[in-house]
């Protein structure tokens, strides 16, 4: 952990937030609905050899329509989705894309993430490839050498860090120190409690994200709880903070 931050307490309504929220039902059964058909007619269209399915309201697999995506399946280990194309590892990444960009409470850029490469138009996957080698070493990002980008990422066309950290989440689902999430909300809601970081999400660095991600890591240690609690309560509370504030704002106007 960062020797600067060593001085930062979990704060009490964090505590007793998190105390409320069984784990595995508030974290892996977190759920959205996505549109199967907006996702798979542009991954026809970009050629990229995927498709992504979810779950109607009686629980069967579809691959066309509105389903329902649970955070639990972005990972390998209790995805119960079928998957026949043998890309696990980009089908992962659209999928975290998928869950990510639908989620009332999470980033809400409704765009397509195109992930070929055109400068090797024989080998589109190969840069993406070499970056999910990268977030799937443990500990993740590390020694990614020649493909890093300035900032210490993977090289990873149209991914930005959010949906990067998301991916390494998915995929580390058995590490002690597990990656992270990496949202706007939460880094805001950190600040505000005393985390002396540059706010903005798409300018940071590995080293920064590492950061975070240790501290979301104390707190939960601190709190008895898992860091994923930690991060949503980050954002559960900055939303509340806004939402105050928007009332109040009307209050004034009214």
């Amino acid at each position: 952990m960062d020797p600067r931050d060593a001085s930062l307490t979990v704060p009490g309504d964090c505590v007793r937030w998190c105390a409320s929220q069984p784990p595995e039902l508030a974290v892996l059964d977190d759920m959205v609905a996505i549109d199967l058909d907006w996702w798979n007619t542009r991954l026809d269209c970009h050629k990229i050899p995927v498709r992504l399915a979810g779950r109607d309201p009686d629980g069967q697999q579809v691959d066309t329509g509105i389903a329902f995506l649970r955070r639990g399946d972005l990972q390998r280990s209790t995805c119960t989705l079928e998957f026949g194309n043998g890309w696990w590892d980009l089908t992962a990444l659209y999928l975290c894309a998928a869950w990510l960009y639908a989620h009332p409470h999470r980033g809400r850029s409704r765009r397509f993430v195109d992930v070929r490469n055109w400068t090797t138009p024989q080998q589109p996957f190969s840069v993406i490839s070499a970056a999910f080698a990268a977030c799937e070493r443990s500990p993740a990002l590390i020694d990614a050498g020649p493909i890093r980008e300035w900032s210490g990422w993977p090289k990873a066309p149209g991914v930005g860090p959010s949906l990067l950290s998301l991916y390494c989440w998915a995929v580390h689902a058995d590490d002690a120190d597990r990656p992270q999430l990496l949202d706007q909300q939460a880094v805001s809601s950190l600040i505000r409690h005393g985390w002396l970081e540059n706010p903005s999400v798409p300018g940071f660095s590995v080293a920064r994200y590492t950061r975070y991600t240790d501290l979301l890591h104390h707190w939960a240690r601190q709190a008895g709880t898992t860091a994923e609690l930690v991060e949503m309560w980050l954002t559960h509370t900055w939303r509340e903070r806004v939402a105050a504030a928007d009332r109040l704002r009307d209050n004034h106007t009214a």
